[in-house]
């Protein structure tokens, strides 16, 4: 159906599919869709082998479900759209009678978007369902979409964290060597308070650069790195540092196991 002035211009065109044996309660749902303001593109099945048939003919953006088919469970239809390779991801809204607050309940923990009693059907709880469903999916996609971008950016950080320290550690370890060196041969011209603090530097790079590829092995590193480029006042070496205490102390009482520092190379 064409989209007028009336309709919702954020929700776009809604292709939907409506599945009910009942020819009067499937023809009511299409009717009071066509008279909300949204924009549907309808399609309609009596049977779950056609149900099945047509999944595999369109692309939907919601799927309303009749609980009681004659040939199956309303509830069961969940499964086969989210293992659908084309409609994994269509909204799916539960239609059925009255009084049946359990199985309201029991689609909104299956995985349905929403539920609508046949009694409550009109325009105003069909746009609210049917919005609210397709909100819930695109929050869903974006929450997907954010995760995977977390996940990537993880892997970068990661990479680049262990190719600092392998390229840093290695350069720490033989400046202590030659410090050492340096204080056995002219340690009578130089304190060992100033040697003591070339070393103590030393050491807190090289435990930084621990703890910065333990937080890159815990995928905690991109939240400091975010909070580092958004101004925050810290900076990104006292981040890792201070995110490394605090686990480490927490340790003592909480049951999160936190990575020992891997001994350095006779640092």
């Amino acid at each position: 159906m064409k989209g007028t002035d009336a309709k919702v211009s954020n929700m776009g065109l809604i292709s939907a599919l409506v599945i009910d044996d009942n020819a009067f309660d499937r023809r009511r749902l299409l009717r009071i869709a066509k008279e909300t303001c949204l924009d549907f593109y309808l399609k309609e099945v009596s049977e779950v082998h056609e149900f099945g048939h047509i999944l595999d003919q369109d692309k939907f953006d919601i799927i309303f479900v009749d609980l009681n088919l004659v040939d199956a469970n309303g509830m069961n239809l969940l499964p086969v759209v989210r293992s659908h390779q084309v409609n994994k991801n269509a909204a799916m809204i539960m239609v059925a009678g009255d009084d049946q607050a359990e199985v309201a309940l029991s689609a909104l923990r299956a995985g349905f978007a929403d539920y609508i009693e046949k009694s409550a059907l009109s325009k105003a709880s069909l746009e609210r369902a049917t919005i609210n469903a397709i909100q819930k999916t695109r929050l869903a996609k974006v929450a997907v979409a954010a995760e995977a971008e977390t996940k990537s950016i993880e892997a970068v950080l990661k990479s680049f964290s262990t190719a600092c320290s392998e390229e840093m550690q290695p350069m720490l370890v033989r400046m202590v060597r030659q410090i050492r060196q340096l204080k056995s041969e002219i340690g009578q011209y130089v304190t060992s308070e100033s040697i003591s603090q070339i070393e103590n530097t030393c050491a807190r790079m090289d435990e930084f650069f621990q703890d910065l590829s333990s937080l890159a092995d815990e995928g905690e590193l991109s939240s400091i790195v975010a909070s580092s480029l958004l101004g925050q006042p810290q900076a990104l070496r006292t981040s890792v540092i201070s995110q490394a205490g605090q686990r480490q102390v927490e340790n003592g009482s909480c049951s999160k196991t936190i990575k020992p520092r891997r001994p350095s190379q006779n640092l």
